[in-house]
């Protein structure tokens, strides 16, 4: 074939491209800033999977009503030494987000349990941070691992144990926060809420229906490679207004 006839085929095939490359290259620019979507796991370490960021699947969304809160939380936490032991911790921690009717607009409150304080970050930047260890917001517990985040906060639970009773972290069964399946199935928790690691934290009090923590202790690998955190919630109301956390914590090997 000649120079000139493989030319002619090919300008129109060039037009072809050029009129269609548009709007699929704004689907994959919508694709790769949706704010939140959970981070996407094992690429690989091969020369050839090494993608540039804006090549990298799709991230799975959240519903709606749990989406990513491009807001710093407003929600005091106050961190004090336990009195009983000065190498425990107590946390009371509004994690309210506006009540009942706004939560879905209100972000998570996050915090560094290694540094004992507030993190002031968004959903948003959450989602790729590592300087968090644990977060609240209404009835919803998120750690910072898996779908949540990617520190490797796994949580091991210990059943029908205080924190002091805690002395050793155990040795399997840590389990990081997953809520989107293979196919970007989402798993919501009973009542609505991001199906994490922890949702299931509460009994209901009986005649009263209020949310009162499980006795047990939760062993948190730590994000800094360093040990072990063991938590432990003691209740989720302040008064009668409810998602105000109190919790201790201390360390461990």
């Amino acid at each position: 074939m000649s120079h000139s006839l493989s030319l002619s085929l090919a300008i129109p095939f060039l037009g072809l491209l050029a009129c269609t490359s548009t709007s699929s290259d704004d689907a994959l620019s919508d694709a790769a800033t949706l704010p939140d979507q959970s981070v996407a796991q094992d690429l690989g370490t091969a020369p050839d999977l090494q993608m540039a960021p804006d090549l990298l699947p799709a991230r799975c969304e959240l519903p709606y009503d749990v989406r990513a809160i491009d807001k710093i939380a407003t929600g005091a936490v106050t961190i004090t030494p336990a009195p009983s032991d000065p190498a425990s911790y107590n946390a009371e921690v509004d994690a309210v987000a506006g009540g009942s009717m706004k939560a879905s607009e209100n972000p998570f409150v996050y915090i560094d349990l290694i540094n004992r304080k507030k993190v002031e970050i968004t959903d948003v930047q959450a989602d790729n941070s590592k300087d968090w260890d644990i977060a609240f917001k209404r009835w919803q517990i998120k750690i910072n691992s898996g779908d949540s985040g990617p520190g490797g906060v796994t949580v091991s639970r210990v059943a029908g144990k205080t924190l002091s009773e805690v002395t050793s972290a155990p040795t399997d069964m840590y389990k990081a926060d997953s809520y989107f399946d293979e196919k970007c199935k989402f798993s919501f928790d009973p009542i609505g809420g991001i199906g994490t690691e922890l949702s299931d934290w509460y009994e209901y009090e009986s005649g009263t229906s209020r949310l009162v923590p499980k006795k047990e202790v939760w062993v948190l690998k730590r994000r800094d490679g360093k040990g072990h955190i063991k938590v432990q919630l003691s209740s989720y109301y302040k008064g009668t207004t409810s998602a105000n956390y109190s919790l201790s914590w201390s360390y461990l090997p």
